[in-house]
């Protein structure tokens, strides 16, 4: 499929871009059975929520089949490529998982903050392409944006010191320094006067939508997203995808492969994931 002149514009003016039915119900009911054999794994790039429940699992491409040929899936890769104006290459991968009942939240961020401070990524010509593998609605804790957030560039507020009190969950997060950057204690966050501002000047929306849909957001735009209190699941595959001349500098110290990836060669396309 090709995104319209009119979805090209809207990303461009809003930040984000809802496309449904990218993914048919077959391809989702596959990654949804992959997902919960790969979330088994006990690795480093499983990340767990306070309560021991899964929280992300990331690079599932690395390992698995079909999260691979998602992750190359020749409509996806063009859409994004279009949207970024550029050649592309998948820079992380990762599933999200917001189980019924226990899904913690993510704070409001700017995913590129991240990616320039601990990654050193050059400018925010990068996207995150979300793959819906439920049915998203109000009730299991869906994506908030700000439209036009992405606007505001990157937005310096001051880095979090989380205080966490001594458990298990306390020593597994000061396991590994790129784990604040991974769990619901989020090292960057956006405060409560930058969000009212903006949703005062934009208003804020919930990215909702059948199985199969796909959402794609810039990386400076405004989200989060609240527990899930619902009865229902809440999980998704999310790709991110950055501009082959906007590549990581080399580094000393950098983060782990899983969640920065450095190959930079554009990704070779498949039809097909099934």
């Amino acid at each position: 499929m090709q995104l319209s002149e009119e979805q090209l514009s809207f990303f461009e003016e809003q930040g984000f871009l809802l496309v449904p039915d990218m993914f048919t119900k077959v391809e989702v009911d596959v990654l949804l059975k992959e997902m919960r054999e790969v979330i088994k794994e006990d690795c480093p790039r499983r990340i767990l929520e306070k309560n021991g429940s899964v929280r992300s699992f990331f690079a599932p491409n690395t390992t698995n089949e079909v999260f691979d040929k998602a992750a190359r899936y020749k409509s996806l890769i063009a859409a994004a490529a279009k949207l970024l104006g550029g050649q592309i290459y998948l820079h992380q991968s990762k599933i999200n998982s917001k189980a019924a009942m226990v899904g913690d939240w993510w704070e409001w961020h700017q995913d590129y903050t991240y990616w320039k401070k601990d990654d050193g990524m050059p400018e925010p010509n990068v996207l995150t392409a979300m793959i819906f593998l439920n049915d998203v609605t109000e009730f299991n804790g869906p994506m908030l944006v700000i439209p036009k957030s992405h606007l505001a560039g990157v937005v310096d507020d001051a880095e979090n010191v989380a205080e966490i009190e001594e458990s298990w969950y306390k020593e597994y997060v000061d396991s590994a320094t790129y784990l604040t950057a991974l769990t619901s204690d989020l090292k960057y966050t956006l405060k409560q006067k930058t969000i009212a501002k903006w949703v005062t000047k934009n208003g804020m929306c919930s990215a909702r939508g059948k199985a199969g849909t796909v959402l794609f957001f810039h990386g400076n735009i405004f989200h989060a997203s609240s527990n899930n209190l619902s009865p229902w699941d809440r999980h998704a595959y999310l790709l991110t995808y950055n501009r082959v001349d906007n590549q990581l500098p080399a580094t000393d110290n950098p983060r782990p492969e899983f969640i920065a990836m450095r190959n930079f060669e554009p990704a070779i396309t498949v039809e097909t994931i099934v």
